[in-house]
């Protein structure tokens, strides 16, 4: 039986995957649970587990630091959100990849490449973790993933205009598009380049090179008009307006 560790920094993220585990007990068993790269780190030392359900972008310590720094490095399946690249590159190097939100099949596939790597390829699983961390290292990765149905789009960070959480969904707005998005805006917050996307309301977090104008409001607020083929307007909150220099 394989023993796993989880580690993401969101705690529902790994609640979901644990659950998902649970169905596959009789093969994997999940053995500690960590929310950042440093508690992780203990953990795994400690436990050795075969297999880490790892995420990548994380306060104090992210994934590759992580790996960087054991000594014995298990079986790698990333979970994650990020570009076609970053994509091919875990196909080449890590044990697999999962895109969030998991998908049981998905996941059972996932489980039984584990099976055969630490069946009889731990060594040469390592020396493919190894050139992971050389060949694609801490480069900013410069697209999203967003799955609708059976299909998954690549979009530019560039191509984002803003995000916006209305009734527990996040909308991802491009010039054109809109799409539902499965992080939600603090995760984004954390892994889209601060200088670019800024919060600027509770539940909006925008594109600032996408901004066309801030108009002031009543009540001495704003709203922020992007340059988005709708003209979408956005609120800005008084305690958030200095994000964007106002």
């Amino acid at each position: 039986m394989l023993r796993a560790v989880i580690v993401d920094d969101e705690a529902l993220a790994r609640e979901r995957l644990a659950r998902m585990l649970a169905g596959f007990s009789d093969r994997i068993e999940v053995t500690g649970e960590a929310a950042d790269g440093i508690e992780a780190l203990e953990l795994l030392r400690q436990t050795r587990p075969d297999v880490v359900f790892l995420d990548i972008r994380m306060p104090g310590l992210d994934g590759f630091a992580l790996l960087e720094k054991l000594e014995k490095i298990p079986a790698v399946i990333f979970t994650t959100a990020y570009d076609a690249y970053a994509l091919k590159a875990f196909d080449e190097d890590a044990a697999d990849y999962l895109l969030k939100p998991v998908e049981a099949g998905r996941l059972a596939r996932a489980i039984e490449k584990v099976e055969r790597l630490v069946e009889g390829e731990s060594d040469a699983l390592r020396r493919r973790l190894q050139g992971l961390l050389e060949n694609i290292g801490r480069a900013p990765l410069q697209q999203l993933t967003v799955r609708s149905g059976d299909r998954v789009f690549f979009i530019n960070y560039d191509d984002i205009c803003f995000f916006e959480a209305s009734d527990k969904l996040v909308s991802l707005f491009t010039a054109e598009e809109s799409y539902v998005c499965d992080l939600s805006l603090n995760e984004l917050e954390k892994r889209l380049p601060g200088e670019s996307f800024r919060r600027v309301h509770r539940s909006v977090l925008v594109n600032i090179r996408h901004i066309r104008e801030a108009q002031r409001w009543f009540g001495g607020r704003y709203r922020l008009v992007m340059n988005d083929n709708r003209r979408s307007t956005l609120p800005v909150s008084r305690g958030l307006k200095k994000n964007i220099g106002l």
